[in-house]
């Protein structure tokens, strides 16, 4: 069964023209089942890891 398409391209266009006008670097664009365009920044950093604590969790067994 098919579903009708609940956006358009120009609809995504848009989404994306107006984030990248607001000076935003757009990084990912969703379109979700209810046809709603989330528009994702390159803006936010990532989390970024501690590899310190990474090290300590995979030595666990070295204190044994």
């Amino acid at each position: 069964m098919t579903r009708a398409v609940t956006f358009t391209q120009a609809q995504v266009r848009r989404a994306v023209k107006a984030a990248e006008s607001a000076g935003l670097r757009v990084r990912k664009v969703t379109i979700n089942a209810d046809g709603s365009i989330t528009v994702d920044s390159g803006d936010n950093p990532l989390p970024t890891v501690d590899t310190r604590k990474a090290a300590v969790a995979a030595s666990w067994d070295d204190f044994a």
